[in-house]
């Protein structure tokens, strides 16, 4: 979905005020969860309106998708869609992951929905290095990642 692109190089020219300069490498996510620390901690001290919220939440869970897609989801046959509920994500015939949920989650939960935790795990399920039947594994349950 080309909207998606766009709305993605709109975040990086977004960061671009607060001096971050994001490359759509796996790396540049840590620099997007320092930001999305301090909204949790601004929407901690005094809650943001809803429409702001959503509004930044797609802007970097747009950047985070596609850092998703160029890192090798993309070879992987993983692109763009909507799920049932017409909610925009990526993936494929036997996955799909909602970015733009979460970075919203990070943005009102906090560093439990850290965005380089949810980028290596996605990853892993993506090319079957990671099964979340695992009993080692330290995640509730997908919803949770």
């Amino acid at each position: 979905m080309k909207d998606m692109l766009e709305l993605a190089e709109k975040a990086v020219e977004a960061a671009k005020f607060w001096k971050l300069d994001l490359d759509y490498s796996a790396e540049s996510l840590e620099e997007v969860d320092e930001l999305a620390q301090e909204i949790f901690r601004q929407h901690l001290m005094q809650p943001l309106p809803e429409d702001i919220l959503h509004g930044v939440a797609t802007l970097y869970g747009a950047y985070l998708g596609e850092v998703l897609l160029r890192c090798g989801l993309k070879d992987l046959d993983f692109a763009w869609t909507e799920n049932e509920e017409g909610e925009i994500g990526i993936g494929r015939e036997d996955m799909w992951m909602a970015p733009v949920t979460k970075v919203y989650k990070r943005f009102t939960q906090g560093p439990e929905h850290d965005l380089m935790s949810f980028f290596e795990v996605m990853f892993g399920l993506a090319i079957g290095a990671v099964d979340l039947n695992d009993p080692r594994m330290h995640v509730l349950n997908v919803e949770e990642v």
